[in-house]
């Protein structure tokens, strides 16, 4: 009976050999792999791959192309940790796994990107009735809370007299004009047109949203436009130097962190005989500071000033009121140009 049960084992390990050299071996399950080996025929491997699935969904989706590339992005992940994997062959325990091998390189609020993208996916799939073990009704997608953005007025008015390089000016008068325009996205502004500003007016529609903008532009904006104002269709001259806007965007990010006091810290050297080296550093006055903090410093000014919470949603775009209840409130465009005047005023210490 061992005997048997040998040859029938070397049987089955040779043909399970076999098979992993076919491509399909990877998209198989237990039972196809089983009835394969017991009918000793090819049988086609039945599922949806989530490959196909993810490119449907961007494809009959009304998906930007940023959303698109965050939903390319997570099916690398998705194939970097297990090629060609079949919506019906996910399970809690590989959402698990997935979680774990992506906390190796990403913070929760990373990894929960990735997360939600796959589920969206998942969530698409059920709509479409194609029929699977749904991973995240037992599986929470953890979150920490966003860092605050937001700068201490003190600390922005030093940030603001701070003396640096001209080069550092132009993209601390780049913020600043950012924050004039009620924290207006970086992308928004290097592409915004000539033919934006109407009657004193920047009126645009923001990339992100899709959502109507019209902010008046006060003096102190009008100051830095004209000294930065572009040659050709371009409002500002940053994007006649820079072919894509994120280059422009990624020096304006990296020069902000460089305004700030020249220290000097000694290196210490495993040679206890050695004379200890003095490299200079940068202190910036702002630490981890970028484009978004003109926004999110923006909204907080207004805050302390008061400024009702509604006029300043209907500033940074949001609604935090009923929908239904938005139909018969016309917005009050006054109300939002006099908040962002005495955002300005308080900053400026008029």
């Amino acid at each position: 009976m061992n005997s048997k049960i040998n040859h029938q084992k070397s049987k089955i390990d040779r043909a399970l050999a076999l098979l992993e050299l076919d491509d399909r071996f990877e998209h198989m399950t237990a039972s196809e792999i089983k009835s394969e080996i017991v009918d000793g025929k090819p049988k086609r491997v039945q599922g949806h791959l989530l490959s196909d699935l993810f490119q449907e969904y961007m494809e009959n989706g009304d998906l930007k192309e940023g959303t698109k590339a965050i939903y390319r992005s997570t099916l690398k992940k998705i194939e970097a940790f297990g090629l060609g994997l079949r919506i019906e062959s996910l399970s809690l325990k590989w959402l698990r796994s997935f979680d774990q091998y992506l906390a190796r390189t990403q913070s929760a609020n990373g990894r929960s990107i990735y997360l939600r993208s796959l589920r969206a996916v998942c969530n698409y799939a059920r709509h479409n009735d194609i029929h699977f073990s749904y991973p995240f009704e037992n599986f929470q997608i953890k979150q920490e809370p966003t860092r605050k953005r937001s700068i201490a007025l003190d600390e922005l008015r030093r940030f603001m007299d701070f003396p640096t390089t001209p080069a550092n000016q132009k993209y601390r008068d780049y913020f600043f004009l950012s924050f004039y325009l009620i924290g207006i996205n970086s992308k928004d502004l290097l592409l915004a047109k000539k033919s934006q500003v109407v009657n004193g007016r920047l009126e645009y529609v923001r990339e992100k949203t899709n959502k109507k903008y019209s902010i008046k532009i006060e003096p102190e904006a009008w100051t830095l436009i004209d000294r930065y104002s572009g040659s050709g269709d371009f409002l500002l001259e940053a994007m006649e130097h820079c072919k894509y806007y994120r280059s422009f965007a990624h020096e304006w990010n990296d020069a902000l962190k460089t305004i700030g006091e020249t220290v000097e810290v000694p290196i210490i050297s495993d040679n206890l005989f050695a004379e200890p080296v003095i490299e200079k550093k940068i202190k910036p006055i702002i630490p981890g500071i970028s484009t978004y903090f003109a926004r999110h410093t923006w909204a907080t000014i207004a805050a302390e000033l008061d400024i009702s919470s509604d006029i300043i949603a209907q500033a940074l775009g949001h609604s935090n009121i009923n929908r239904t209840t938005m139909i018969y409130i016309k917005p009050n465009q006054e109300k939002v140009d006099e908040a962002n005047r005495r955002v300005i005023d308080f900053l400026l210490d008029k």
